[in-house]
Formats: structure tokens, sequence, C-alpha cells
């Protein structure tokens, strides 16, 4: 769990959402299949160390460039994440563009390694790594889904109401939004998938 408590947080039961109805929807439904695959004794992998350091030999200060909106620019041939402001106002969202590339977890964590350490982050604000990592997963299963197969297809779009074209643009980069900004359905999802579905170091 992130453990993270913020008294200037929204009312996430009513109050605007950072994704998209259909992108809730989506984080739903990727929720229950995460929560289904650990039960059936997906466990965390033996050689997370060993996959971490990998990691970290690839994406590290030289090949992820992190910057903020109107100081610093996007870097063809980085990992690009920028923090930039929010609609929900005063919040600092990171948009991580180039996210559905990344499918390893020691990956998107060696990356987020590089993304706390900008002068916005704090661990009350954005909540630890881990919860970070799990919007991560959430937001990639939801794309894939929507790109699947034609019975998660079909699904997807009666449950969205909403063209499937405009749904996977919609998922097409991350978002990693500020706690406070989250709603308590978001909320939810995130740390089931954190729970079930993220490694944590020994």
């Amino acid at each position: 769990m992130n453990g993270v408590k913020d008294m200037n947080r929204i009312d996430r039961a009513s109050g605007p959402s950072v994704f998209r109805p259909v992108l809730r929807v989506l984080c739903l439904l990727a929720a229950l299949l995460l929560v289904a695959a650990a039960a059936a004794g997906e466990g965390a992998n033996p050689d997370w160390e060993e996959r971490l350091a990998l990691a970290r030999a690839k994406y590290n200060e030289k090949t992820v460039n992190v910057y903020e909106r109107g100081r610093g620019k996007y870097r063809k041939g980085k990992i690009n994440a920028c923090y930039y402001p929010s609609d929900i106002k005063p919040y600092i969202n990171i948009n991580v563009r180039e996210s559905l590339q990344i499918t390893d977890e020691a990956e998107m964590e060696a990356i987020l390694e590089q993304v706390v350490k900008h002068r916005y982050y704090t661990e009350e604000r954005y909540g630890t790594i881990s919860f970070m990592k799990a919007q991560w997963i959430a937001h990639n299963l939801a794309h894939s889904m929507a790109t699947g197969t034609e019975e998660q297809q079909m699904l997807v779009k009666m449950l969205a109401g909403e063209d499937l074209a405009g749904i996977v643009s919609s998922a097409e980069q991350l978002d990693l939004s500020p706690i406070g900004s989250i709603t308590d359905r978001q909320m939810m999802l995130y740390e089931l998938v954190e729970m079930f579905f993220c490694t944590k170091a020994e």
C-alpha cells in the first residue's frame, strides 16, 4: 500500500476524474484480471533483483529524460517523462509518453526511479514508486484489452459506449496523477494492483 494521506485531497467519491470515463471502466476490468491472475498463483519473481539490475543498466539518467513543461523538452530516442499542469488545479501530472513500450515491471521501476528525482516529486504528493508502478500496470493492461481479442474489444465497446479507436487513442500515453486528484474508485484499483501484482523488494 502507498500509505499516504493528504488532508487537502478533493472529495474523490464525487470529484472529477483524471481519466476519461471509459478508462475508469477499463481500469476496473484490468484490476479484476490482475487479482484473478494473482489468485491463480502468480507470485513474486525469484530473480527480481537480477531483473532490476539489468533494467537500471538500461534505463538511467542517460536514457530517461525527465523534464517539466516550459523547462526542458522531448528528446527522441529516450523515455520521456514530463511534469505538466493537470486540468484539476493545482495538481501536476506526470506524462510518460512511451509507457506502452515498457511492459516489464522491473523496467517500469527503473524509469520511475529517475522520475522521482525531479524537484516536484514527494512521496506525500505522488505516493511510493510501487504505487506509481501500479498505475502504470493498470493503464497498460487497460490498453491491451482495448486492442486485444475480439471478445475483449466487444466487451470494452459495450461497457464504454465509445468507438474503439477513441478508446485506444485515450490510452496511448500514461498520466501518473497526484494522490490528491485520484478518485476513491481509482485509489481502490491501484491499491489492489499494488497488493497483488507489484513485486516488493526483500
